[in-house]
């Protein structure tokens, strides 16, 4: 198990492009952290600053200890599990496994006992005299991470790995990297795009924006309390409703008949509620009055998006089926939300502002 930590680290690419900029963070021992966020955002130009594969521009990127900067890659004891599997298609299953660990000349013996461990832990030591070719996805990625637990790295280094695959074996790959890592204990850096996967996976969660940290926390920290409006869209599924804030004499609105109560000074800054749909139901009294747009049956559930009066943007409700049949909601029909969980408030800069707010009726206006 190692520990990384990177401070101000940095990489600029010719003509002043700066994919990551001023990067502080720590993994810990024994550690799965995930990098998510969008394409382009730096999350794999810093996985592989960490492998040694691009150079860095500035600050200092520490391996246990060691600044690791110049260190070759053979040198810094991480091993890297590709999103295109990069396994040689001539070599079988064993010898691609294998590979790293006979350029290091190693016994024979500990070779094969590395190679049949390994496999065995991944449930692949009937496929080691296969070629890539014969194999489907899943079994392609765990070839390609057992070459990686054969070298017995410090630090474990995945790069979108389960984008290739379909999305039941997703869901499958997900469990099997998490039971992997909890078996070695080993500290291990995941990039993806996938917010659900970042969510599943990770101890702790990095939010990565036009190369810059948004925010670092847990899982459920993140979703719970979003640092920006950025955050707020990226964690949750689906995102989180961002509602503009009216200014008027009498106080912030969110529309004609809803004013935003609370802490005075929060309401007096606020330029967007945050709503998370697991936190909106149906209510023949609530304090939201809509016009249903469209519902997307999920099974259980279904996403039933509808529009408020005075907003352009749908508002988006994760509801049960069961209550819908229920209430006979229809495509273009009336609806009426009840909020059932926090309020969320961002400023003008979409900042967090961490102050409890609530929605108020105005008698005097409140009707459909």
């Amino acid at each position: 198990m190692a520990t990384l930590t990177c401070r101000q680290l940095s990489k600029t690419y010719p003509g002043d492009h700066r994919a990551v900029e001023a990067l502080d963070l720590t993994l810990e021992a024994g550690e799965l952290m995930v990098v998510v966020g969008p394409s382009g955002c730096g999350k794999s130009t810093l996985l592989r600053m960490v492998a040694g594969l691009e150079a860095i521009s500035g600050g200092q990127l520490i391996i246990d200890g060691t600044v690791a900067n110049a260190l070759e890659p053979a040198r810094r004891g991480v091993a890297m599990v590709f999103q295109n599997y990069a396994l040689y298609p001539h070599m079988s299953v064993f010898d691609n496994m294998a590979y790293a660990l006979k350029l290091q000349r190693r016994p024979r013996a500990e070779i094969e006992r590395r190679v049949h461990e390994a496999a065995t832990l991944l449930g692949i030591d009937a496929l080691l005299e296969r070629r890539p070719r014969h194999l489907s996805g899943g079994q392609r990625q765990r070839v390609a991470m057992g070459r990686a637990i054969v070298r017995e790295p410090a630090l474990f280094l995945f790069d979108e790995p389960l984008s290739n695959l379909d999305a039941a074996l997703r869901v499958q790959m997900r469990q099997e990297i998490r039971r992997l890592q909890q078996r070695l204990g080993a500290s291990m850096l995941y990039v993806t795009h996938d917010q659900v996967e970042a969510m599943t996976l990770a101890d702790r969660l990095v939010v990565m924006r036009e190369g810059r940290i948004e925010q670092i926390g847990t899982p459920m920290s993140l979703f719970e309390a979003p640092a920006s409006c950025f955050v707020a869209r990226f964690i949750g599924s689906p995102a989180m409703n961002l509602i503009p804030v009216k200014r008027a004499r009498d106080g912030a609105h969110l529309c004609a008949r809803l004013q935003l109560s609370g802490d005075p000074e929060a309401t007096a800054r606020a330029a967007t509620l945050g709503l998370r749909p697991e936190h909106l139901r149906l209510d023949p009294q609530g304090e939201l009055a809509g016009t249903v747009e469209m519902i997307e049956p999920l099974g259980v559930d279904a996403l039933v998006h509808c529009r408020l009066p005075e907003h352009h943007e749908p508002l988006t409700a994760r509801l049960p089926m069961t209550a819908l049949a229920a209430s006979g909601i229809r495509q273009q029909g009336a609806i009426r939300l009840a909020v059932d969980g926090p309020l969320h408030l961002f400023d003008d800069q979409d900042r967090r502002l961490d102050h409890a707010a609530r929605l108020t009726p105005l008698p005097s206006l409140f009707a459909i």
